[in-house]
């Protein structure tokens, strides 16, 4: 990025999204000591700004006001700003949101908050124009009459601030005496059945969002209950996504949301989250149902991954902006004429046919391609074609269609690498791997594990985010929880022994970091990271998990895995900590109640001793075991430091052996596979699973 002469405190900063803002006229500071004692200095409230560079509004208001030199001279004048990254310091906007959500009624982004300089704040509100407009106040009038309250009342700015701090204080978990059970897991999927939208899938009527928190639980409710409605709202949800205008059919990958019903009206930001837990679902669903439909686009998924969100170390990018050349998503459509002149008259009015491209589309006139609803079958009949022959026709138009595209401006890349999304990432992609035999996804997990590890961990902790260079910020829960996952699965995928153990190490150091000693839970930020005016202890999912909600599954799925079960005792607590909270709207944790079917169900762990394993482990990936946890060694000795008594499982007769556990006791060890696999399969076989 080129820079004027003329630049704010922004400039030595490597977040794309604040160096966006280092020529504005505002004299912005990044959040830190040096903004708060000029505010203290110069007795000024603090005018904090916080979004993130993919955000669509962030740069329209950027564009409106903070690039304005009449707004630039009013907050230069009465305030102090600090502007912030909401994906750099997610602590600080996880506070500020759940401030604004009590003080207005909503939240969003742009987040626009209004503080004193010890942080507490006072006003709060998102978009904002720079003159009164779309039924909001203008930042010409907010702007100077909230500093002549600040300078002339300040009696009623401290009553105000020291309720928005009681409420802060109230919100925070504290442990019942009570616990969440099996009833309020079928209270999750009772409410998410009358949320969900049954024309078009998916929860609410609009904006639309994935969910994939919610397609994950009731995946896992179908395969505790049986209820095939349940697995059908999956199926619908994800195939009306995949055939809308909310998935990108050229080049691939999710746009983060929708703004309409029918999921035809797209947010054009691409984040990395979105496709590492689509990816995660969208393999489940393979494993389910054995529709090669879910097998195609988790291939098209990581197509898109790794060709356009992968730096060169293996590592992945947080997300896509939605504008280019100042516009937004108009790098993803396409006229009429676009489609004859790049694929010519036959195959355009095949591919015009089958992605309803037509003369004057409703975006700005253009096209955003979507699946027309006609089925290949037809479209063979109408072309007098094979249908093999529409198949792969469509996928040459595509693959002509992204490279013509690909020479266009593209959207800008927030090149940040976040500890949290790529431990999300690499956790879906290692579970891909192993399901599909894809050995090049997997050695690009583990790749990526190791690069990730060696420019994020200092002195033995996680840090947040890097780049250029640069890190930090200290790690938050989720940047944990979400390493946690990612070295499960790839042990899950592996095998390898040494995944597991670090597995462990860092499940300890997050319960040591993060973990509320007295109403359990475990805080965002850690004990030993800068300390906001609130803790922040958060249960509900946003468009994805909690970090409390990722790192109970995950510590399920640890103690099960190690026979450890003073990891079962900390899930055990947060089932304590959150009852108050769930009470009312479950569904609002909807993966943190995924842990009612691991608490409760049948589990088995099985352990093998010995090699040539892979003719078991080829019939167990073709299925869908959540409650089945597997550990491979050569050698007992492998396990003495992980399992209790690991080193009592011994081959029999020198043979592979496979002990099968359940309910804390193992069935005798046999060195038969067929058997072990009819031990691990019983359940499963009830639900029509067989071998």
């Amino acid at each position: 990025m080129k820079f004027s002469r003329h630049h704010n405190h922004l400039i030595n900063e490597t977040s794309p999204y604040l160096l966006q803002h280092v020529n504005n006229p505002v004299d912005w500071y990044p959040w830190g000591e040096k903004a708060f004692n000029k505010a203290r200095k110069e007795q000024k409230p603090i005018f904090l700004s916080i979004g993130y560079s993919s955000c669509t509004w962030c740069h329209n208001m950027n564009r409106e006001s903070f690039m304005d030199q009449e707004v630039a001279a009013l907050l230069n004048q009465y305030y102090v700003s600090i502007k912030v990254d909401r994906e750099e310091r997610p602590d600080i906007d996880g506070l500020y949101m759940k401030a604004c959500q009590m003080m207005t009624g909503h939240g969003g982004w742009p987040l626009t908050i209004i503080m004193t300089d010890d942080q507490v704040p006072f006003f709060a509100g998102t978009y904002f124009p720079k003159h009164q407009n779309y039924g909001l106040p203008g930042l010409m009038d907010i702007l100077p009459t909230i500093a002549k309250k600040y300078a002339e009342d300040p009696q009623q700015i401290a009553e105000y601030m020291k309720k928005v701090e009681d409420a802060l204080q109230d919100t925070l978990s504290k442990k019942s005496n009570e616990s969440l059970t099996s009833e309020d897991s079928v209270r999750t999927y009772q409410q998410l059945n009358e949320l969900f939208d049954y024309p078009y899938g998916g929860f609410y009527k609009e904006p639309k969002f994935p969910s994939p928190h919610h397609l994950s639980f009731l995946i896992h409710y179908y395969y505790k209950t049986g209820d095939k409605n349940a697995l059908k709202m999956v199926d619908m949800t994800l195939k009306s996504i995949f055939q809308s205008s909310t998935w990108d059919h050229v080049g691939f990958g999710f746009f983060r949301y929708a703004t309409d019903r029918k999921w035809m009206f797209p947010h054009f930001e691409k984040m990395l989250y979105d496709q590492a837990f689509l990816l995660d679902v969208s393999v489940d669903m393979f494993l389910i149902t054995k529709d090669p439909f879910y097998q195609l686009k988790v291939n098209e998924i990581i197509q898109f991954v790794k060709r356009e969100m992968t730096a060169e170390n293996g590592c992945f990018y947080a997300s896509l902006s939605a504008d280019s050349n100042g516009e937004e998503g108009g790098y993803y459509l396409w006229s009429l004429e676009d489609i004859y002149s790049i694929l010519g008259e036959d195959e355009g009015d095949l591919f015009a046919e089958a992605y309803g491209i037509v003369p004057v589309g409703v975006h700005q006139g253009k096209n955003l391609p979507y699946r027309s609803g006609i089925s290949l079958e037809s479209l063979a009949s109408t072309y007098g074609i094979q249908v093999e022959k529409v198949k792969t026709t469509l996928t040459k138009s595509v693959d002509k269609l992204q490279k013509a595209r690909s020479l266009r401006t593209a959207p800008a890349t927030d090149d940040k690498i976040l500890t949290s999304w790529n431990g999300y990432m690499i956790a879906a992609l290692a579970k891909a791997g192993s399901v599909f035999q894809e050995e090049n996804w997997i050695n690009h997990a583990i790749n990526t594990m190791k690069n990730l590890s060696d420019i994020l961990i200092k002195d033995n902790r996680w840090f947040a985010n890097y780049r250029q260079g640069k890190t930090n910020t200290k790690g938050f829960l989720d940047d944990y929880a979400a390493i946690l996952w990612g070295y499960i699965e790839l042990h899950q995928a592996t095998m390898e022994i040494d995944h597991l153990k670090k597995a462990k190490t860092i499940a300890n150091d997050m319960i040591k970091l993060f973990w509320d000693s007295n109403d359990g839970g475990f805080f965002f930020v850690a004990n030993d990271a800068e300390q906001l005016i609130s803790r922040e202890k958060e249960i509900y999912d946003s468009p994805i998990p909690s970090g409390n909600s990722l790192a109970s599954i995950q510590l399920s799925r640890l103690a099960n895995l190690t026979g450890e079960m003073s990891y079962y005792s900390y899930v055990d607590t947060m089932m304590y900590t959150f009852y108050r909270e769930l009470q009312d709207e479950p569904s609002g944790a909807s993966f943190f109640m995924r842990n009612l079917f691991l608490q409760q169900d049948q589990t088995k762990q099985v352990i093998i001793i010995g090699e040539n394993t892979e003719a078991f482990f080829n019939h167990i990936r073709k299925r869908y075991l959540p409650n089945i946890h597997i550990i491979s060694a050569t050698e007992s000795s492998s396990l003495a430091t992980l399992l209790p008594n690991g080193e009592n499982y011994k081959k029999v007769n020198g043979q592979t052996t496979y002990y099968v556990c359940s309910n804390f006791h193992c069935n005798r060890p046999t060195t038969s596979i067929q058997k072990a696999l009819e031990e691990v399969i019983t359940e499963s076989k009830q639900k029509g699973e067989l071998l």
